[in-house]
């Protein structure tokens, strides 16, 4: 875990100050690091808290592309054996003929992406900003944020105590219901989608030999996730009625209700693991920056799961904003990192790919949880011709890869 820090210990002036120290916040930290800028991480739970929502059961799938950025700012070593590949994709829709494979042999690839637990990745995280020294101080909360003057001042509260402290650059990453993105009156688009997703970890009859599942139901989509020791993490998404019943569900009659919905391709449910209820909402902020000041993770947007782009999304900011400021010269002079026309000219290289992330996780969650026929011919049409034709094929596979043109 991190070198425990107390509020007493800080400096009086960091870089850039970090708010929120889940996977995002704690893996800028770590690329910042990687050359040369020092940064403090402001993070409201105590480590090893289950109150953590980074850190809580769910898993991510993290695409090829997030892997590789993980792999460049060194955590590949930290993350063998923890990680498990995904060698294939199958995409199908209840009750209907289309489906779509991606197979990682025939698209000439190692892998399509992996999934890891975030508590491990979180584990892995907090490690690597231990051996590296970067200062993270938990518990901890941000009590005001002052962006008027050159040198930006923060104020922090921890263990009963406040501190000033003073940066060139505040980072926002602590979260979608962030009450200082509202306080600095940042303005977010909300989409309430009325529906809960139930995660939980099952294992099943045959081993999923490395596939990831996507099942698309009338109510919503089911996406299985393949785990070590031939356990599958579940994404359930529902309305928020009939996620509720899931969750009341005995384990016996969870697992015959999975089996339904999803087939019996890897046979019978065996075992199911504690379930977890998450609500589905969509946030969005058109503009995420300040002079002094960027949104990042889940406070810039915050996505419906049916993608799986979040953090892979983060990951990309965080790579194009390592990349910026090594382009510039303020990693040499670390003066003025929170320039208004740095982020600016940050926020216009990631706009496209937000946008396309934003309009697609929000279409498909419409598109496939639409029970009227003929938009269910067309999407399963659609994903026939995915299938069959190698040139679409091919982009469907970089865009579930998470590389960008």
């Amino acid at each position: 875990m991190t070198t425990r820090i107390n509020i007493n210990d800080l400096k009086t002036e960091y870089p850039i100050i970090i708010v929120g120290g889940g996977l995002v916040g704690a893996t800028l930290s770590i690329a910042l690091n990687q050359i040369g800028i020092e940064s403090l991480v402001v993070e409201a739970f105590e480590q090893d808290s289950k109150q953590q929502p980074s850190f809580d059961d769910r898993t991510v799938a993290l695409s090829s592309a997030s892997v590789e950025i993980l792999d460049s700012i060194g955590l590949n070593n930290q993350l063998i054996g923890y990680c498990e590949s995904i060698q294939n994709i199958h995409v199908s829709d209840q009750g209907h003929y289309g489906f779509c494979r991606l197979e990682s042999k025939k698209l000439g690839v190692q892998q399509l992406g992996a999934v890891i637990e975030n508590k491990r990745l979180g584990n892995i995280l907090l490690k690597t900003i231990a051996s590296k020294n970067i200062h993270y101080l938990a518990p901890a909360t941000v009590q005001e944020i002052n962006l008027n003057s050159s040198d930006k001042n923060v104020l922090i509260e921890s263990d009963g105590k406040e501190k000033p402290i003073n940066c060139q650059l505040v980072i926002l990453a602590e979260g979608a219901r962030s009450k200082l993105k509202n306080s600095l009156q940042f303005e977010s688009k909300i989409t309430n989608y009325n529906a809960a997703a139930v995660v939980c970890n099952v294992e099943t009859q045959l081993p999923h030999q490395n596939w990831a599942f996507e099942r698309f139901t009338e109510n919503g989509p089911l996406a299985l996730l393949p785990l070590s020791q031939n356990r599958l993490s579940i994404v359930w998404s529902q309305p928020a009625e009939e996620s509720n019943k899931l969750l009341a569900m005995s384990e016996h009659d969870f697992a015959k209700k999975l089996e339904q919905v999803f087939g019996s391709r890897l046979g019978r449910v065996e075992k199911v693991g504690k379930r977890n209820l998450f609500p589905l909402m969509q946030y969005s902020t058109d503009n995420t920056i300040k002079s002094g000041c960027l949104l990042f993770g889940n406070s810039a947007q915050a996505l419906h799961p049916i993608a799986g782009q979040g953090l892979n999304l983060a990951l990309r900011d965080i790579a194009e904003l390592q990349k910026l400021l090594v382009e510039s010269s303020l990693v040499k002079t670390k003066k003025s990192l929170g320039n208004y026309q740095l982020l600016r000219e940050f926020q216009e290289r990631r706009k496209q790919d937000r946008q396309q992330i934003l309009f697609a996780t929000e279409a498909l969650a419409r598109l496939f949880s639409n029970p009227w026929k003929p938009l269910s011919v067309s999407r399963n049409l659609l994903m026939k011709a995915m299938d069959i034709t190698p040139t679409l094929k091919q982009e469907f596979a970089r865009a579930a890869m998470g590389y960008r043109s």
